[in-house]
């Protein structure tokens, strides 16, 4: 749910409540931008930002509707951007070290010139690329592939790390694994759906699970 919260709010911030706006508006606005969600779990969203003062609501024509209780700032993006590009470069890519750094070098630039598309293929990249390292290193290559011997598709992979362990836990945690499948989802959308559009406010919301997903992996690299 509190994800759904953030596009939200991403959508607060970039002005879109500045006129009444209903849940299908909503929901084809969030469509538009990549994330297929249920209308139930956006109305609870939309109530959440009501109860933050973020957003009012009133019935007009039968159905309630959204407006903003005040302009959102306008520096919010740029802001949420520099944090993201301190958190990349400063932690992770220390951590991921040489085998990383070109990606980390590019993601970064992606960042700083607002290139969503591009910052979109490096997540995913850098996340399948972690998982294949850290399952050769401990040994469990013959997970690459399905019983087929067909190398196997990040979303399989992703369900592997949470149904094996290294030393006890998993290599991924089950919330883990499902949470960072949006990450997935505009990686794929990125190399594959020549009409896709994404923006950096998109991937904002999903970088925490994507961080999270990285540092359950990064405990088991070699």
């Amino acid at each position: 749910m509190t994800s759904v919260i953030a596009l939200i709010e991403m959508l607060y911030s970039k002005g879109f409540f500045g006129s009444w706006k209903g849940l299908k508006e909503v929901k084809d606005e969030l469509e538009r931008r990549g994330f297929n969600l249920i209308p139930q779990s956006i109305n609870m969203s939309l109530k959440a930002a009501t109860r933050k003062n973020i957003l009012s609501r009133k019935k007009i024509s039968g159905f309630y509707k959204y407006s903003q209780r005040q302009p959102p700032e306008t520096e919010i993006e740029e802001k949420e951007t520099r944090e993201v590009n301190k958190i990349l470069s400063e932690t992770l890519s220390k951590k991921l070290g040489e085998r990383f750094q070109q990606e980390i070098k590019e993601l970064n630039v992606a960042f700083t010139n607002d290139c969503g598309i591009s910052a979109a293929f490096l997540l995913r990249k850098i996340l399948e690329k972690m998982i294949i390292l850290v399952l050769n290193s401990n040994s469990k290559s013959e997970l690459l592939k399905d019983g087929g011997g067909k190398e196997r598709g990040l979303e399989s992979l992703i369900n592997i790390c949470y149904q094996n362990k290294i030393g006890g836990n998993p290599i991924l945690q089950h919330q883990t694994a499902q949470r960072v499948l949006g990450i997935k989802f505009l990686g794929d959308s990125a190399a594959h759906n020549p009409t896709a559009s994404i923006d950096l406010e998109i991937i904002i919301p999903q970088l925490p699970f994507w961080t999270i997903a990285i540092k359950e992996l990064i405990v088991n690299l070699k």
